[in-house]
This record gives C-alpha cells, structure tokens and sequence, in this order.
C-alpha cells in the first residue's frame, strides 16, 4: 500500500487561481496527435470475417452482436465454466471488433478513428493478444496479435502445449484448464505519457477497464462466457508475448469460451 499510496500522490494534478491555462492544442507537438499502432508485418495473417450490421439473429451457429444494452447490462457476470468448444472466427471477430476494433474512419487517415471504448487524448495505447488454447480447422492453437488496422490476426507462435503455460502464469487458475481462448490487454505506456507524463499511467488503467467492460458486453451479446483476471505472472506472460514489461507490459487478462 506503501507504494500505492506514493504513486497516487505523486500523480496528482494542481490547478490554483491565477494557473496558465493549457497551450492551445493548435500548437501541441505532431506526436500528440498521432496515434501508433503495433503492426508485425513479416508474419503470418488470419483475415477475420467483415463484421455484420448489428441485428439480433443465429446464422450458421453463430450469433449476430444485438441486443438491447439494458439486456447485456443485466445479463453480463463473471463465469469460470466452460465447455472447451472453440470460439468460431465469426464470433471472435464480432467480439474484437465491436470492443476493441475501430469502428470509424475519416477522411481515410488513421488519425482521424473512433473506436468503441474511450481513450485519454485519444492515445490508445492498448494492444490486444489472444492465446488460443483450442485448435479449430479455423484457427490453430498459438499467440495472435490482434491488428486492429487491418481486423485480422498476426500469428505470434504456434504452440500445441499453451494451455500448460497459461496454467502456471494464471496462478494455477482452474478455469484455464477448459477455457478456450484468454486475451490478454497490454499498454505501451510511451503513447500516453509522451503527452501526459506521470499521469498518464492512471489514464492507461482507466482504459483498460473501458476495454474489459467493452469485451463483457460483447461476449455477453453473443452468448459467450467470459471472466476477467487480475491475478497472473507478469513476466511469464511478457516471455510468451516477447515484450519488455517496461515499455510494454499486460495488465489485465480475460478468459472466454462458452
């Protein structure tokens, strides 16, 4: 608590009569303005189904993203059971993208995007990865970046034995033994604290917490399970996913499946 208590006083913000109001955004540094994505261009691809219009309906098994946000909202819990089934690549694009993936562009420049959870300064630092735990004839068991540009997946590593290192680095979880599929939200802390400094790092978790909900509710809408994790080992995971912990690390994981 110690050090929690440093941090959150240490990243306090001071407003006093007479204070300089903020330089006029006109001036603001291009770097502010410009958001960074995370891209592995020399890998291996897994295009993800176009998403349907929202509208409330089965087809091919697979359940369209509708329903009424009192519906989702109500229904939404945390369940650690699961029946092993492998999520299909309709659903898994349906949930990324109508939590994560950007849902509008203007004036086709990617600095000019929306997506469906808020972001401090619209910096978006969050990157997203899947660890698939149940091979399909769609998607092999392995890590997958999702490129949120593109709306596809980039194949970090194919690995048959995941599950048993995800095991151990969520704190010998039970619900891993079953889950077919975790994701696991990083940030890259330079792209908010760039603008922001200290503070930005409280801006980062807030974010966080706007995805996690998001990725709730759209696993909810299509009738999928989900449970998020606070509890895991930072290091094992930052190994599997090849970051530093420092300028990018995980701070939070979510387990899915039906």
């Amino acid at each position: 608590m110690d050090i929690a208590k440093i941090f959150h006083q240490q990243t306090k913000q001071k407003y006093e009569k007479g204070s300089e109001k903020p330089t006029d955004f006109s001036t603001w540094p291009k770097e502010w303005a410009t958001i960074y994505f995370k891209e592995y261009p020399r890998l291996a691809k897994v295009l993800l189904p176009k998403p349907d219009p929202i509208r409330n309906e089965i087809s091919n098994g697979a359940r369209k993203l509708e329903s009424s946000l009192g519906e989702v909202l109500l229904k939404r819990k945390s369940e650690r059971e699961f029946n092993g089934e492998p999520i299909n690549l309709n659903d898994l694009s349906h949930l990324l993208f109508y939590s994560a993936g950007i849902i509008e562009k203007k004036e086709e420049d990617w600095n000019k995007t929306r997506r469906a959870y808020p972001s401090g300064g619209g910096r978006f630092p969050l990157e997203v990865y899947l660890f698939n735990l149940q091979a399909s004839d769609e998607l092999k068991e392995g890590i997958y970046h999702y490129n949120v540009k593109e709306h596809s997946l980039e194949k970090l590593l194919e690995d048959n034995n995941l599950r048993e290192q995800i095991y151990p680095a969520a704190v010998w979880q039970e619900m891993m033994q079953k889950a077919p599929l975790v994701l696991a939200i990083s940030a890259v802390f330079d792209r908010n604290m760039m603008k922001y400094k200290n503070r930005g790092y409280r801006y980062v978790l807030f974010e966080a917490g706007h995805l996690g909900q998001n990725i709730y509710l759209a696993a909810t809408a299509l009738g999928l399970k989900c449970c998020a994790l606070g509890g895991f080992g930072d290091d094992n995971l930052h190994q599997l996913l090849d970051v530093d912990g420092e300028s990018e690390a995980v701070l939070y994981l979510l387990t899915l499946g039906r």
